[in-house]
Parts: structure tokens; sequence; C-alpha cells
């Protein structure tokens, strides 16, 4: 018995050295692993960060420093992480066929940052290895889509008509009145187009609030000039600077519902207003731009190509033009034909609602429409 277990002693000393050195390979994989992971959290952390700074303060220097501070809160292998300000990049991410997202730096608008990160370690049996330490390098990015939208919105005189669809025709509580007196008359606050509208337009803003989505949001109406003894209307309007204070836009549609919508339709000067909000100084160079714009009938005074407008639009302003058509004239012959057209130059979807709850469902699909993530 004695011979046996002097027999298995050599085994034992040749297959030691290799147990130790499969222990050692080990511990170093584990630690490269541990070090690589720490690593990737200090970089989507600080990606993160400095993502969430460049929204607010439109600064890169900025966000770089507070994205810096981040990274160096977090520790690799126990090492405080220290990231060059080179390191952070920023530009634009688009999502590709596949579901992935591309990087483009400088790319505009400027939704996403992207931070490279290093790192070296002392490995425990380092001299498994020519240097004894072991640099890790991770690349993350992270998106945030934002937008600025203005809503290009009817005010003329045919928004006060009931949802017939017919020219003149207005809601059975305002029948008391002839109807020219209805003309001069507020919208019926129940049953007309304009009611409809502001039904909608705050159904919209009800999914982008339950969304958490980062938007500034402005108002553009739009009739035409006109005046008659007292009652005078403006071709166009910007009744609500961008904003993320939704209240505004909410306020100025109640507050039109409660006076005559007079004149005809330019939806051109509504257009106009809206580019150059959103071509402002309250435009952010983080955001997508969009417009929404309602009409529901002919244009009557003003340019009447709505189709190069947001042809010019999209291409010389990144602006995407969302169309909805609604009830009235708009909503047959060459007249939605024009506004396809328009919806289609500006890369936007078009609506055509008959019904109140359809108008609803436009609004809120346009809502749903809008991306927003944060990535890799």
């Amino acid at each position: 018995m004695a011979e046996r277990r002097g027999a298995m002693m050599p085994v034992v000393a040749f297959m030691m050295p290799l147990i130790m050195i499969f222990v050692g390979y080990s511990i170093n994989i584990a630690c490269i692993e541990l070090a690589q992971t720490e690593l990737r959290l200090s970089c989507d952390s600080a990606a993160k960060a400095a993502l969430v700074n460049f929204g607010v303060t439109q600064a890169k220097t900025t966000a770089t420093n507070f994205g810096k501070s981040v990274a160096a809160s977090n520790t690799v292998y126990g090492q405080t992480i220290s990231i060059p300000s080179g390191n952070f990049q920023y530009g634009n991410a688009t999502k590709q066929a596949n579901g992935s997202y591309l990087f483009t730096l400088n790319g505009t608008p400027m939704n996403s940052v992207q931070v490279t990160g290093t790192a070296t370690i002392a490995l425990p049996f380092g001299a498994m290895i020519p240097t004894g330490n072991y640099t890790c390098s991770e690349v993350s990015f992270a998106t945030r889509i934002s937008h600025d939208i203005v809503l290009v919105l009817d005010r003329s005189a045919s928004m006060s008509f009931d949802l017939s669809g017919n020219q003149f025709v207005y809601p059975t509580d305002r029948t008391q009145y002839s109807p020219l007196q209805s003309y001069f008359t507020s919208p019926s606050p129940t049953a007309s187009r304009w009611a409809a509208l502001n039904s909608a337009v705050n159904s919209f803003i009800a999914v982008l609030q339950a969304r958490n989505l980062d938007v500034k949001l402005g108002l553009v109406t739009y009739a035409e000039a006109y005046t008659l003894g007292n009652y005078s209307a403006t071709q166009a309007s910007l009744d609500v600077q961008m904003s993320t204070n939704f209240t505004g836009v909410q306020s100025r549609m109640t507050a039109w519902g409660a006076t005559p919508l007079l004149g005809d339709t330019n939806i051109a000067a509504g257009l106009t207003l809206a580019q150059g909000e959103l071509t402002s100084s309250r435009a952010r160079l983080t955001a997508d731009r969009t417009i929404i714009l309602l009409t529901d009938g002919v244009v009557t005074t003003g340019n009447t190509d709505i189709p190069g407008m947001t042809s010019t639009y999209r291409t010389g302003s990144s602006i995407v033009t969302h169309v909805i058509t609604f009830g009235g004239e708009a909503a047959t012959g060459s007249v939605q034909t024009s506004m396809v057209n328009a919806a289609q130059n500006g890369n936007g979807m078009f609506f055509n609602a008959a019904t109140a709850a359809q108008l609803q469902t436009a609004f809120q699909k346009i809502a749903d429409s809008l991306p927003a993530v944060l990535v890799k």
C-alpha cells in the first residue's frame, strides 16, 4: 500500500504546475472580465450624463466636463477612471434596417454622444503575459431623440362650421343665429370643427406627456388678414413660442375658441412662421424638427404651392411636415392631392379625418410615431 501511495507522487508533482497555470489563467480572465464590465458601465454612465447635459445646455464643453465628472466617480478594478475630453464625440445616430444605430460624427441633429474609455490593470498572475498588465477599451454611445414641434392650425371661418363637411352649416347650438350672425360668433364649444380640433390637440399633448418625450411645442394659427368694422383677423400668428410647458398651447387654443374665427385660408403664412420658429434661437441642436399642419379648406390667399414649401423646408431646414385634412373642401379632389403631396415632400404622414374621433386618432398616431431612445 505504501508503494502505491508513493507511485502517485510523480503524477501529483507533474500535474501541480498545470493546475496552478490553469488557476492563474482563470483568475486573470475573471479580473479582465470584471475590469471590462466596470469600464463599460463607466463609459455608459459618462455618455448618458453628457448627452442629457448637452440637451439642457446645448454646450459641448459643459456636457463633456459633466460626463468626465460622472466617469471619475466610478472605478475600474479599484482605479479612478479619467476620460480625456477628446474621447467625447458628438454627432447623430440613425436607426438602420437591421435595428442597429449608425453614429455619424458631427451629424445633425446632434442627438448622440460617443465616449471611448481605456483602463490598464495589473493582473494577479501578470507573469503569465509579457507586460504583466492588461489594457481594456470600451466605446459607448447614448442617443436621445428630442423634438421641436410646431402645430400649424387652421383658424379660418370654416373652423366654426359643424362636422358635416358642408360649407356655412353651423352646429345646432348656433341655429338661433342667422348664417351671417354665426359667422361673427365664436365657434360652438362642443360641436364645431374648432372644438374637435381643441380636443384632439389636448389628446396629442396627453400622449406626449404619457410617453415622457423630450419635446418643445409651439403653436401657429392662420387664416387671412381680415377687417370689417370692429371685427378683424390676422393672416397668421405665432401664438405660443416653443416650450416644454404645454399649458400655453392649451390656453391659447381655448382662447381662440372663445372668439369669432374669421377670414379665408393662407396656409403658406402659417408655414412660414413655423419654419422661422423651428430655426430660431429657441430651436435646439439636439432636436428633430417637426411641423404638424391641419387644414379644412382650400388655399384662398398667399402661396398655393404648399408641397413646394414643405419640400424646401425638408431639404433646407431638416423639417418633417405631417399633414391632416379635416372635413370640408380639403378632404377631396385636387386639394387633398396637394395636401398628400405636401406630406410626402415633407417626409411626413398624411391623414384625412372625417370625424372628431378620426382627428384624435391622427394626432395620437403622430405622437406615437415620435421616437425616443437611449441606446448602447
